[in-house]
């Protein structure tokens, strides 16, 4: 591939959008879940696999669970996206916007489905 080529097709993906919003992790076993937000919804799922894989989630229950029932007992949800503005460019100043709407998200997520104690994985602040 041409150099050029390449500086276009990265400079294009850094500067597109990612899906931002709150997720869970569901053990589809025992319906316990894991509630959380982030600006990279792919990338944060691909961060608690690895984790969970390697055993040193941040998460001890979680972790415990994923090792005894396995990958396949799990499931990863988005419940619900940040749309983007048309203009969108993913740098710093950018993602900083979206970044201070997350915590309202998560919390009308937190509110709403409690995964806490017998139903999840979090402790309730």
């Amino acid at each position: 591939m041409e150099k050029s080529k390449r500086k276009e097709l990265a400079y294009n993906y850094a500067h597109s959008h990612r899906p931002m919003g709150v997720y869970r992790i569901v053990n589809t076993l025992n319906d316990k879940a894991f509630v959380g937000s982030s600006i990279n919804l792919d990338g944060v799922w691909n961060k608690h696999k690895f984790m969970l894989d390697i055993g040193n989630h941040d998460n001890k229950e979680l972790q415990a669970d994923w090792k005894a029932f396995g990958e396949k007992a799990f499931i990863y949800e988005i419940l619900e996206q940040i749309k983007p503005e048309e203009d969108f460019v993913a740098e710093v100043t950018e993602l900083s916007k979206y970044r201070k709407q997350l915590p309202d998200l998560e919390s009308k997520w937190l509110e709403k489905l409690s995964p806490y104690g017998e139903r999840g994985y979090l402790k309730q602040k």
